[in-house]
């Protein structure tokens, strides 16, 4: 199955939403884009492609209602998942989505890119479960490639199992639950340095975590979020835009 997600936000208003399975997707107060699974999914076969563009000064917050669980490919194929975003100038994303599963057996590749404008910046976030309860994570890789104002500004992968094809950037030990948080476009606060955020040569940071659970891997990132979400003017507990309107409509 081939699904789709095209979006388009001008202001604070999503004016363009188009989706088909395994994905629909839901337009709440903020604005706040809400993913929500249409169908059975990720399984063997699945293609999922998202596409985001806003226009400068834009502001908006994705969200999804549950993990995304790439299941077992059994037949040799695989499951994937690819995300375009454009930001104009001076716009603003906080993608804060639930994990994705990596289950027994799957084999699972997402790529995401993300194109921003002078002055705009984004939240990033990105975790994944290496398997569910008692059960060994299957093959997955993420990449996510950032560019602000036409220059380079991050280069990032995340791969299971240690020593898959292209080598691994990261060591996990016994930890099955994996995150990177980024903060693109805007420089870290001194006290996010201080506590263990990595600054970029460029305007921007990251934090990795590494936990044995979900609620230890939250607690990790907990503090780092509220602050990035709060650096781009985002309520530093809901994640949405401050002083949104009360309703958008597509």
């Amino acid at each position: 199955m081939i699904g789709e997600l095209e979006v388009e936000v001008v202001d604070d208003r999503v004016t363009r939403l188009r989706a088909t399975p395994p994905v629909a997707a839901k337009v709440l107060p903020g604005p706040v884009l809400m993913l929500v699974g249409s169908a059975a999914g990720l399984l063997e076969g699945d293609e999922l492609g998202i596409e985001i563009r806003m226009a400068a000064g834009a502001r908006l917050t994705v969200r999804t209602t549950a993990a995304t669980v790439a299941h077992p490919c059994p037949g040799g194929g695989s499951t994937a998942t690819t995300v375009r975003v454009e930001l104009g100038a001076g716009a603003a994303l906080a993608w804060l989505p639930e994990p994705l599963v990596a289950c027994a057996g799957c084999r699972h590749h997402s790529q995401a890119r993300l194109s921003l404008g002078p002055e705009a910046g984004c939240v990033w976030l990105e975790s994944v479960a290496l398997g569910r309860h008692g059960e060994e994570a299957g093959e997955a890789g993420l990449r996510l490639d950032v560019e602000l104002d036409g220059r380079p500004l991050l280069r990032d992968a995340l791969r299971w199992p240690v020593g898959a094809p292209a080598g691994d950037p990261a060591t996990y030990g016994t930890a099955r639950h994996v995150a990177v948080l980024h903060l693109l476009g805007r420089a870290a606060e001194a006290g996010d340095i201080d506590r263990g955020a990595l600054p970029f040569a460029g305007p921007g940071a990251t934090v990795r975590a590494l936990a044995t659970n979900a609620h230890e891997l939250e607690a990790q990132l907990d503090r780092f979020q509220s602050s990035f979400l709060s650096i781009l003017g985002f309520d530093a507990r809901s994640g949405t835009p401050r002083h949104a309107e009360a309703l958008s409509h597509v």
